[in-house]
């Protein structure tokens, strides 16, 4: 499991150029399932009785946070606008890298304290933010063009305590863990049709799950994205939710009852630790979008917690990723919530 997360959160993969996280995920998948890469670039997996009258999806995003590039100015500074929520505050000291076929590095440009006129401690909205690719116009022009995506540069490492820290793992430990869950019930008798979505741009508009939920029309569909855990000055609710005690089952308003009371009976009967995750609104999840598919699609959220979201070194416990692929292997295994 380590090594397909550090392997998922090397490659690149911004919003609206996916295609190299989305061959990979391809080939894992199709270990386990027919897979498909569909005209939008998500990927399609499908599992179980594929003539079954009851399907599953289960959605987890392919896409990462990044920058487009805007303009180049004469010296060979690059500028570029966000692509998903940058958080600016993270960017001062940043390196980031081209999502190419030959990748180049170059760093976010920072005034000194010693030359600021003392706004040194405020952070540059990303329209004020330069790219040093250490070359001169002529050089950078070759590497790099205007619509050009770059994203945080920065190696998976392991830390103490069966945790990692990597960027991008918003969300590629869900993908990881919809492969677990696909490796989990791949030989099973299955009484439904399960498909696996990993969907393209979420962190933009949500197309992927648009697209992807409107082809497949599920009856069922659980949404498998990151949330806050607990860390240094959080208070509220998020200040209760703990690294390796489970992934997050939401309740919310807009998600069925039955399919999150269903996943929180099978999480206690498998002995599966879970933690609650309570949203009175939207869930800034895919399953936003997948619940108003066509009729509308029961769906449910299950979130693996997360700590310094949209930054180069989101941190998570590895088990969180085992366990949310138990739990959704074992909801899926017992029907799901058709019968309840």
């Amino acid at each position: 499991m380590k090594q397909l997360l550090f392997d998922l959160c090397r490659i690149g993969g911004v919003s609206g150029s996916e295609e190299p996280i989305a061959k990979f995920c391809a080939e894992k998948l199709s270990a386990f399932a027919d897979t498909t890469i569909d005209k939008n670039g998500n990927v399609i997996a499908t599992l179980g009785n594929a003539n079954a009258d009851k399907t599953i999806l289960l959605d987890a995003h392919l896409d990462r946070i990044g920058f487009i590039v805007t303009s180049i100015n004469e010296n060979g500074f690059v500028k570029v606008a966000s692509c998903g929520g940058i958080d600016v505050r993270v960017l001062s000291d940043a390196v980031l890298v081209s999502c190419s076929d030959e990748p180049v590095k170059g760093v976010v440009c920072c005034m000194p304290p010693h030359l600021s006129d003392g706004g040194e401690d405020k952070a540059a909205p990303i329209d004020k933010v330069w790219i040093d690719f250490g070359l001169p116009y002529e050089k950078v022009a070759e590497k790099i063009k205007i619509g050009d995506v770059l994203t945080f540069y920065g190696e998976p490492k392991e830390l103490m305590n069966n945790r990692i820290t990597a960027p991008a793992l918003d969300d590629r430990c869900g993908i990881a863990a919809l492969i677990r869950c696909a490796e989990l019930i791949g030989k099973k008798e299955l009484s439904y049709k399960v498909v696996i979505l990993l969907s393209v741009q979420e962190e933009t508009y949500g197309t992927g799950a648009k697209t992807g939920a409107y082809r497949i029309y599920a009856d069922e569909a659980i949404a498998v994205d990151v949330s806050f855990a607990s860390q240094p000055d959080v208070s509220g609710q998020y200040a209760g939710i703990e690294l390796a005690k489970g992934p997050m089952i939401c309740i919310s308003p807009i998600l069925s009852k039955a399919m999150s009371d269903k996943l929180i009976s099978v999480a206690k009967e498998k002995n599966i630790p879970f933690q609650y995750e309570p949203i009175s609104g939207t869930t800034g999840t895919n399953a936003d979008h997948i619940s108003v598919t066509k009729s509308g699609v029961a769906s449910a959220v299950v979130s693996i917690p997360q700590r310094y979201m949209h930054t180069p070194i989101e941190v998570i416990d590895i088990s969180d990723v085992e366990n949310t692929a138990a739990l959704l292997a074992e909801y899926i295994i017992g029907g799901g919530a058709f019968n309840d």
